[in-house]
């Protein structure tokens, strides 16, 4: 009868473990991010972390290509991820305009449940980090400087500056397009400001791409004979405008406007890689390729893609917090930890804006440009 009795006892304490061990495994990551023709790094991103994670733990969904006209859409799309009880966490990357309102939502459905995560934002600063726990962006304000850096490096005598209303109502890309200008007038670089289509207007992204391919030639018939830099605000821009400054020998192109090896290179350039995988390789063939065009000089971009990195931080700095919550809905240590484990050299700071108001939530990474002729094969 003992023997029974402890046989009982033990099968007991193995269900109750093994029922507590399967109760413990149901979480849930989501990450909403933009389309392949909106922000292909984003999307890739978000494929990486179900094959790693798992389907069972990663859940994921994209926002309308045409955000600004279907603000609805992003809010239900980031309530629906709330609607599920073993969603502990949510990634929002771009976190394009709806995403305050959406994460508001979420608050007043699970409270503090959920753990949220705005990368990327287009929202004000002040409006998102009231609504995220945390916020994350490439350092836009500093780029200000480093792009600057760069141009007086090659001797750019010309910056065209493509944007749009909407992009400059940005408080940080108009912070950054501040320090542009004044960095400009004081190396004695004239600054130009040049207005595009939006992309989320009605005649849509093919026509902001087609003003790009126009427009660049054009401007380097207006200033003939000077080394003109181009830099537009806009992802889906991207491809044309490298495509167009690849073909005129005087024209420069300081980064992307998400600066990474992945941000277009590959499409523009004809080459398969990987997006998010080697990116010493894909620095190494993009140079080849920029080699065999004459432009090794005049490109530029940052060594790591920060987006996608913005993403995979999201959902390992979720987990952690799933797994230990005592590690805190905020903690700017652990975050810096995380991101120098996967990009050498990131400054990772909290953001202040003009008025001297520093958002502890709200975290800005910087990276170097790099010289793209450090990555050819040394010639013996």
């Amino acid at each position: 009868m003992k023997k029974l009795l402890s046989l009982v006892l033990a099968v007991a304490m193995l269900l109750s473990v093994a029922s507590f061990a399967m109760a413990d495994d149901n979480w849930k990551i989501a990450i909403l991010t933009g389309t392949v023709s909106q922000g292909e790094e984003e999307f890739r991103a978000a494929e990486k972390a179900v094959a790693t994670w798992g389907a069972d733990h990663v859940i994921t969904d994209t926002y309308p290509d045409n955000f600004m006209a279907e603000m609805e859409t992003t809010v239900s799309k980031i309530v629906a991820f709330a609607a599920d009880p073993d969603v502990k966490v949510i990634v929002v990357c771009q976190a394009v305009p709806g995403t305050k309102a959406a994460f508001d939502k979420v608050r007043e459905l699970r409270g503090d449940e959920v753990l949220l995560i705005a990368g990327t934002p287009q929202e004000d600063p002040a409006v998102i980090s009231a609504a995220a726990d945390i916020v994350m962006y490439a350092d836009e304000i500093a780029q200000g400087d480093s792009i600057m850096e760069k141009c007086d490096e090659w001797g750019i005598e010309v910056f065209i500056h493509y944007s749009f209303p909407r992009h400059m109502a940005m408080e940080l890309i108009v912070g950054r397009h501040t320090l542009l200008k004044e960095n400009a007038e004081a190396l004695g670089i004239e600054f130009v400001d040049v207005t595009a289509p939006d992309p989320t207007a009605e005649a849509g992204l093919s026509a902001s791409q087609q003003f790009i391919l126009e427009d660049v030639p054009q401007q380097m018939a207006k200033y003939e004979g000077k080394k003109v830099a181009f830099f537009t605000t806009n992802c889906g821009m991207q491809p044309s405008l490298q495509t167009a400054v690849l073909a005129q020998p005087n024209a420069y192109y300081p980064q992307p406007c998400c600066p990474s090896p992945y941000h277009a290179f590959p499409a523009t350039l004809g080459l398969e890689l990987a997006v998010g995988g080697d990116d010493l390789a894909a620095l190494q063939q993009i140079a080849l390729k920029l080699e065999e065009n004459g432009a090794t000089g005049r490109f530029s971009t940052w060594a790591s893609p920060v987006a996608m990195t913005i993403i995979e931080i999201g959902v390992e700095y979720g987990k952690a917090w799933i797994d230990d919550p005592s590690i805190g809905r905020n903690n700017g240590e652990k975050l810096a930890e995380l991101f120098n484990a996967k990009i050498d050299g990131a400054v990772v700071a909290t953001y202040t804006n003009a008025e001297g108001e520093t958002f502890n939530n709200y975290y800005t990474i910087l990276l170097a440009p790099v010289d793209f002729a450090d990555y050819l094969p040394q010639a013996e």
